[in-house]
């Protein structure tokens, strides 16, 4: 089989009351075996790339009882390629209308079997994932309600056929997205087309929401050119979502602490500082462990770890709103705040200081430790976030110079800062 597969293949056909394919919208055209002129059992046998007989029997028993039909079939392709399709149809419900008038599309999910495949055979953890990352398909009509579904809403979704057809599409969503979605829905309708996936929040029958990835498209009548509804294309992201998310922290976030980390911080810091309305200092205090390093040589690195996980508790305890603390690396810890005038910072600093007296309870053994803090302030458009970081370092020198619990504020070379 070629893997170099590039076209997305789709097809909307409908056929006459002797069961004749009489119009085919197909995309790319020329793709797959021509549909126009044949009975849709005659194209599935000239197109079908396998020998499974099983899904001849299915259509041939869809169209006997005049029943849907969603039929997962391999092709062969007029570029030489093989896909793997969803072949849908709906029967005519009309009184007058022949058993053997049906509508339905072709959609290619070549790619997403391919996905699949792969994930199962490089990630065993995501096995149970991809496993039931199964492709929602349904159509819906201009009056955005469902026309049909595919069996694969009732085992993902909870909703039976009978539950969801007749019913609109954005009613089983969350209702945050639902002003969104009937936007992309109505800009289909209007003959608009959407080429990014839309994310939505799906109900699942017992009330919780899934995360799906929708790619929608209009479908237009081939006799009249009018849009008749749409197509929409679903899987489940909701675990993709929560990988996202756990990435986006690690990125941003000390592993050990669990607090903001050196990027995170230097962001915030600039943030502030771009602040341009708020006459309040930014203030960074920069704050070094006395003592840490004796503790982690003496007793251990478990030792040091469970130190500094404690140090961070207390740290956050000390905070405002709107105060943020971020672990630098090592023993070093940054908080970022906004201030009034050096007072407040000063403020600030000392319960830092007093949050680190009482002793440490660390494996029924007391660990002391202090803490020197270097604090620098700056207003709108003085200075960089690079710049109050490192001033707030060399004033946290000067106080380690003390040697006991201390804070100093960074002094410039000229005129000192006043309120």
């Amino acid at each position: 089989m070629n893997t170099v597969i590039k076209p997305t293949l789709s097809a909307v056909w409908s056929m006459d009351a002797q069961g004749i394919c009489i119009a085919s919208q197909e995309s790319p055209a020329g793709l797959m075996p021509a549909l126009k002129g044949v009975t849709l059992s005659a194209w599935l046998k000239l197109a079908q790339a396998d020998d499974d007989a099983k899904i001849a029997q299915q259509l041939t028993a869809a169209l006997e009882f005049v029943t849907p039909f969603h039929l997962e079939v391999p092709i062969h392709c007029l570029d030489g390629t093989t896909r793997r399709v969803i072949v849908s149809g709906l029967p005519d419900c009309q009184p007058s209308a022949s058993h053997l008038q049906y509508s339905g599309f072709i959609v290619d999910i070549t790619g997403q079997r391919k996905a699949l495949e792969d994930a199962l055979r490089t990630a065993a953890e995501y096995r149970l994932l991809i496993e039931n990352s199964t492709d929602l398909i349904a159509h819906c009509d201009t009056d955005g309600r469902y026309v049909s579904i595919s069996p694969s809403y009732s085992k993902m979704i909870g909703w039976s056929a009978d539950e969801m057809t007749g019913q609109r599409v954005v009613d089983f969503l969350h209702p945050d997205d639902r002003a969104s979605a009937t936007d992309v829905l109505v800009h289909l309708f209007n003959g608009g087309v959407r080429a990014d996936v839309v994310e939505v929040r799906k109900q699942h029958r017992d009330g919780h929401y899934i995360t799906l990835g929708t790619k929608a498209c209009g479908v237009s009548d081939p006799s009249t050119g009018n849009n008749i509804g749409a197509v929409l294309i679903s899987r489940d992201i909701t675990r993709d979502k929560e990988k996202i998310q756990k990435l986006e922290k690690l990125a941003t976030h000390d592993t050990l602490t669990g607090l903001p980390n050196r990027a995170w911080i230097n962001d915030q810091v600039s943030c502030m500082l771009s602040q341009g309305e708020d006459l309040a200092y930014t203030t960074v205090l920069f704050i070094d462990l006395n003592g840490f390093k004796a503790v982690n040589d003496s007793m251990g690195h478990a030792t040091g770890d469970a130190l500094l996980q404690q140090v961070s508790e207390r740290l956050q305890c000390c905070m405002r709103p709107g105060d943020s603390v971020a672990r630098l690396g090592g023993d070093e810890f940054v908080v970022a705040a906004k201030c009034s005038d050096r007072e407040a910072a000063s403020i600030i600093a000392q319960r830092l200081i007093d949050s680190l007296k009482e002793p440490f309870s660390i494996n029924s053994l007391e660990v002391r430790i202090g803490a020197a803090i270097g604090i620098s302030l700056a207003r709108f458009g003085t200075t960089s976030a690079k710049m109050l970081f490192e001033n707030a370092d060399k004033a946290m020198y000067q106080a380690k110079a003390c040697r006991d619990s201390s804070y100093q504020f960074f002094e410039p070379t000229t005129r000192p800062l006043r309120d």
